[in-house]
């Protein structure tokens, strides 16, 4: 096989794999994790809805 060869076909199959890797993160969503998001302020007990906002702040140990 010669250079030019080699490299169309390592090229192609890069371009083919990106594409690939790309469709399948773009298209996926993480449902259970958003789960708590659809929650938040829905409850009748204001401590459950302080509660769902206060677990859902953003904290230094989770960045």
């Amino acid at each position: 096989m010669k250079r030019r060869g080699f490299l169309k076909l390592v090229g192609g199959g890069v371009v083919l794999g990106v594409g690939g890797v790309g469709a399948f993160v773009t298209t996926r969503t993480p449902a259970n994790a958003l789960a708590p998001w659809s929650l938040v302020g829905t409850y009748d007990d204001p401590r459950k809805n302080a509660l769902s906002h206060a677990i859902l702040a953003p904290n230094p140990h989770n960045r």
